[in-house]
C-alpha cells in the first residue's frame, strides 16, 4: 500500500468514565453529609489528535445519534460507542476492534506505551494517521504508521517482514536526505 492510498476514515478513540459533577442532593440529604453526584462521561480523542474532549455519555450518545439520523455521522460508529457505554454501565468494556497495539510484535514496549497514552489502541487506527498527526507520535510516527500499513498489507501474520519493509523504507528515506544535504553543499562546477 502506497503512502498516496487514501485509508478509510476511523471513529474516534473514547474512554469511559464515571465523573464527580456536584452534590446529590437527596443523597447527601439523607447521609447528613456531602454526597458527590457522579455521572458517567464520555472522553473523546479525534484520530490523530492529543486534545480529548470531556462529555456527558448519555447527551453525546443523544447527539451523535442526532447527527447520524441527518446523515452526518456514521450509524455503526453510534452503534459501537452504544454497545461499549452499555458494556461499561454493565463494567464490562468491550475490547478495540481490530488488532491490539499492546500485542502487536512490531513497536517495543516504549512505542507501544506511546500509542496507548495517545489513544492508538489498534494497528488500524495507527495505519491510518494522516501525515498532519505523525508529530504527535514522535520522531518514529512515519516509521510506525508505515509498519502497521505494511502490517496490515501483509496480513498480519507476517509483521517480522512488515517490520524489515518499514525499515528499508525509513533508511532510504534518510539516505535520500542525506544525499540531498550532501548534493547541495557540493560547489558548483563552472561551465568550461
Amino acid at each position: 500500500m502506497s503512502g498516496m492510498t487514501m485509508m478509510k476514515e476511523q471513529p474516534p478513540f473514547v474512554r469511559w468514565e464515571f465523573v464527580e459533577c456536584g452534590l446529590n442532593a437527596e443523597a447527601t440529604k439523607t447521609a447528613g453529609r456531602p454526597i458527590p453526584a457522579v455521572k458517567p462521561f464520555a472522553f473523546i480523542m479525534q484520530h490523530g489528535s492529543k486534545d480529548v474532549v470531556e462529555r456527558d455519555a448519555e447527551e453525546w450518545l443523544a447527539q451523535i445519534r442526532e447527527k447520524s439520523l441527518q446523515g452526518q455521522y456514521n450509524p455503526e460508529w453510534v452503534e459501537r460507542f452504544q454497545r461499549q457505554y452499555e458494556a461499561f454501565c454493565k463494567g464490562q468494556e468491550l475490547p478495540a476492534e481490530g488488532t491490539p497495539v499492546r500485542t502487536w510484535p512490531a513497536p517495543n514496549r516504549e512505542q507501544v506505551i506511546r500509542l496507548l497514552a495517545l489513544g492508538i489502541q489498534t494497528v488500524e487506527q495507527l495505519s491510518a494517521i494522516p501525515d498532519a498527526g505523525l508529530s504527535n507520535i514522535g520522531l518514529d510516527g512515519r516509521h510506525l504508521r508505515d509498519l502497521a500499513r505494511n502490517f496490515i498489507e501483509a496480513g498480519h501474520n507476517s509483521a517480522g517482514l512488515a517490520k524489515k519493509v518499514a525499515d528499508l523504507e525509513e533508511l532510504t528515506r534518510q539516505q535520500a536526505e542525506t544525499i540531498a544535504r550532501l548534493e547541495a553543499a557540493l560547489p558548483k562546477k563552472k561551465a568550461s
